[in-house]
């Protein structure tokens, strides 16, 4: 098969592909789920919080190798979409970036979900009272659960949305209009998928110019897995010190001025890293520059 031209390289697969792929997916799973339920004669089954991260990491999962064997067959190289970890990783600068990314999502969630708390209470109480960890008569299998959580925060989740939303949907929508276009699109879905939109959707939004900063899709996949190993430790200490009683609606209202704060701090510096990392419509894609370096060695 003929290698495509640069400019046809990230015609496919198209994102609507993905998704029939994907819809797909969670068709079969729900009709295997369907079957072992009325087999085994209990319909709790499928409402049991374990068919949540399998759930995740087989459409995630799935639509990953889905993507990445399409791109093997369009010849785009997976070594190049990923590109090398930076010779000198900037750590502190790192650091600093996703404290501020932190703050600004625990701000944004406070003060959005409080705004929302006065039109839809029962489902703001609901939200803040989840827990990422379960225990006996709240799942089957308790430890396996947990187990699988952690490993679908900390690694699964990292990997796979980095992959997806910065490598695959910021090419391809990059090459069908522009990179501020990709940029912006992958990030809104990235913060809409998440639930707290506008934390979520920033958090997408510094990634994704990360990834054009340096260039290296292992930089973002590790400040995502920092991110989500840090939410991992708060909620693992907060159920090993027994301070995990439900927050009441009042209470959580009372301290949007924290979540203000939060805000206030983190929005100017964020703003400026945006500015200055902003890309035009000309700014080559990651893969274009991680293929220029490897010609140019």
């Amino acid at each position: 098969m003929a290698k495509l031209s640069a400019s046809k390289v990230f015609d496919q697969p198209t994102f609507r592909h993905f998704l029939a792929v994907v819809a797909g997916l969670w068709l079969g799973l729900g009709i295997l789920l369907a079957i072992v339920s009325t087999s085994n004669g209990n319909a709790s089954t499928a409402t049991d919080p374990l068919v949540t991260p399998v759930f995740y990491l087989i459409l995630f999962g799935g639509g990953s190798l889905w993507v990445r064997w399409q791109y093997h067959r369009h010849h785009i190289e997976l070594k190049t979409l990923v590109g090398r970890w930076p010779h000198r990783a900037d750590w502190p600068y790192l650091i600093g970036l996703w404290v501020l990314l932190f703050m600004f999502s625990l701000g944004a969630f406070q003060v959005s979900f409080v705004l929302l708390s006065y039109v839809l209470p029962e489902f703001v109480t609901t939200t803040l009272n989840e827990s990422l960890f379960l225990g006996a008569g709240e799942t089957t299998i308790p430890w396996l659960y947990n187990l699988l959580m952690v490993f679908l925060l900390v690694v699964a989740a990292p990997v796979l949305e980095e992959f997806l939303f910065r490598g695959f949907l910021q090419h391809r929508w990059g090459t069908r209009w522009n990179p501020p276009v990709a940029i912006l699109l992958s990030s809104i879905l990235f913060g809409i998928l998440h639930g707290n939109v506008i934390g979520l959707t920033m958090f997408g939004l510094v990634m994704a110019l990360l990834y054009f900063r340096t260039s290296s899709l292992g930089v973002a996949i590790a400040v995502h897995a920092l991110n989500n190993a840090i939410a991992v430790s708060l909620e693992l200490i907060t159920r090993l010190t027994g301070h995990s009683e439900p927050t009441s609606l009042a209470d959580f209202r009372s301290g949007v001025w924290f979540g203000a704060i939060l805000l206030a701090v983190s929005i100017p510096f964020l703003a400026k890293f945006i500015r200055r990392n902003w890309p035009n419509k000309k700014t080559p894609l990651p893969y274009w520059v991680n293929r220029n370096h490897a010609l140019t060695r």
